[in-house]
């Protein structure tokens, strides 16, 4: 299934485009704020966040990776991006999402990762979900927890480009299926 548009009370989740370069960069993926605990590495340049636009693009087409850029239906303003991804070692979909500093705090982020749930659920039948953060960044565990993640052990992850690890904290969603 391609990567629809999705809604919740107060943000549009729509997918990603390249022609969301310059704000994505400037209202996020440039922030050290934002990309501190993340597995992406804080783009140095609008061209890196191209390369990262143009990839989400060609994976709009995957049943393994659903990505949305957050927009404020008040505002209209692109503030964040989250999704779910298949991840192959858990044999499960975890869930990932950042926002900008500006809207920290607001449950926007909460707001935007039930709506993502929700699809998984109702339009791909996903019932069970991993969740992880930093353990230097627990507002990523509290949003968890509003979602109904259950905390299960400590653990560690890296950057996408190996430069990185941190010490996290492992959660799993899980509702039974309707039969």
């Amino acid at each position: 299934m391609l990567t629809p548009t999705i809604e919740s009370t107060r943000i549009l989740l729509r997918p990603l485009q390249v022609e969301d370069a310059e704000t994505v960069y400037s209202n996020w993926a440039s922030d050290p704020y934002v990309a501190k605990y993340m597995n992406w590495n804080l783009h140095q340049s609008v061209n890196d966040t191209i390369e990262w636009l143009s990839l989400e693009e060609k994976n709009i087409v995957l049943e393994t990776n659903y990505t949305w850029g957050f927009v404020l239906k008040e505002n209209n303003v692109l503030f964040g991006s989250g999704g779910i991804t298949y991840n192959k070692e858990y044999e499960m979909f975890e869930l990932g999402y950042c926002i900008m500093k500006k809207y920290w705090d607001l449950g926007l982020t909460t707001e935007a990762a039930q709506a993502i749930i929700d699809f998984g659920i109702q339009k791909l039948g996903i019932t069970s979900y991993l969740g992880r953060h930093a353990i230097e960044n627990p507002a990523s565990g509290k949003v968890m927890s509003k979602l109904g993640f259950c905390y299960q052990k400590d653990g560690e992850f890296s950057s996408f480009d190996g430069t990185r690890t941190y010490k996290s904290r492992e959660y799993l969603f899980s509702i039974n299926p309707v039969k």
